[in-house]
């Protein structure tokens, strides 16, 4: 027989289950994607922790169309944790692996030289493993584009916008509808490239079969990457940079209950450090690049946050373009 106490425990359980699924996806491209089996702490992860110098660097410099296809590829020990109020303590001990893979269509109207657009799916793959608890799947996809313009040939200014379909395996998918705005800026300053992106997620209701009807809080992050060419800047080939990202994200209402869930809203602050490389067959990186690749590693760790898992990881991304 179970005692009010157990019972409370075993409650308050289910629910954290129900909204580390729905939080599961918060990060695009740079989600930890942690599911926890722990009630005091969320889902880690900061969207678009995966960005490097010029991720956001796009030239409206070509003739015709091309694409690109980038595989990330993101390590997570959580091992420890903040509780609500900002402290650390035990994790999980999970590992988290995540990777998302992007096809990206790009184009141009003679119309607007100096502007240019594309399209783009993401379709993530997650594993989380512990000695309690594992999941694993492809996760809920997210289709979408991005507009940018060119006031010089070196300064990228733009918005993007993507959905995020609950099409993904149930281990692993948010049920939630979302939409993912943002505003992006790059620019080169000498050898040192400066990288920004701000934005936000918006969710929709969580509904699963059987489970409480649920509203997670929206989200708003940072991401911020300074980088310093070891080469010219016009031709690089070695960026190491430095990063700092933050999201924080609203509370979960409880529909069906008609209350808010505790600790659920979060918070994480992270930096980190590593380094680009880029591949091009021509000597400037702002005319005709058609047909190059990119790689980057890096390594981020949390610095302060609320009821969430630490990142503490690594994330690799390479990216080739055609």
């Amino acid at each position: 027989m179970k005692t009010p106490k157990a019972k409370r425990r075993i409650a308050r359980f289910k629910h954290t289950s129900r909204r580390q699924r729905a939080t599961l996806m918060i990060a695009l491209a740079s989600s930890a994607c942690t599911l926890l089996p722990m009630p005091s702490a969320q889902a880690s992860g900061i969207p678009f922790a995966t960005d490097r110098p010029q991720t956001w660097q796009f030239s409206s410099d070509f003739e015709g169309t091309y694409d690109s296809f980038g595989q990330n590829l993101e390590w997570n020990h959580d091992n420890r944790a903040f509780d609500s109020h900002g402290n650390q303590v035990a994790g999980p001990g999970t590992n988290t692996f995540v990777g998302l893979s992007t096809f990206i269509h790009y184009w141009k109207l003679q119309s607007l030289p100096h502007v240019g657009f594309n399209a783009s799916i993401t379709v993530p793959e997650v594993r989380t493993q512990g000695s309690q608890f594992s999941a694993s799947g492809i996760g809920d996809p997210l289709i979408g584009g991005l507009v940018w313009y060119n006031p010089a040939p070196a300064t990228t200014l733009g918005f993007q916008a993507y959905v995020q379909v609950p099409i993904g395996t149930n281990s692993v998918s948010t049920n939630t509808w979302s939409f993912w705005p943002s505003v992006f800026y790059d620019d080169w300053y000498g050898h040192v490239n400066v990288d920004l992106l701000v934005g936000g997620i918006l969710r929709g209701r969580t509904l699963r079969t059987g489970q409480d009807d649920l509203s997670p809080g929206d989200t708003f992050h940072v991401n911020l990457r300074v980088g310093y060419s070891i080469s010219p800047p016009d031709n690089p080939f070695a960026i190491p940079f430095i990063g700092v990202d933050h999201q924080t994200s609203g509370g979960t209402f409880n529909q069906t209950l008609g209350i808010p869930a505790p600790n659920t809203s979060s918070r994480e602050t992270t930096v980190g450090a590593g380094v680009l490389f880029q591949f091009k067959p021509n000597s400037l990186p702002f005319l005709h690049q058609k047909m190059y690749d990119q790689l980057s590693i890096q390594y981020q760790h949390s610095v302060s946050g609320r009821n969430t898992t630490l990142t503490n990881g690594i994330l690799v991304q390479a990216w080739h373009y055609w």
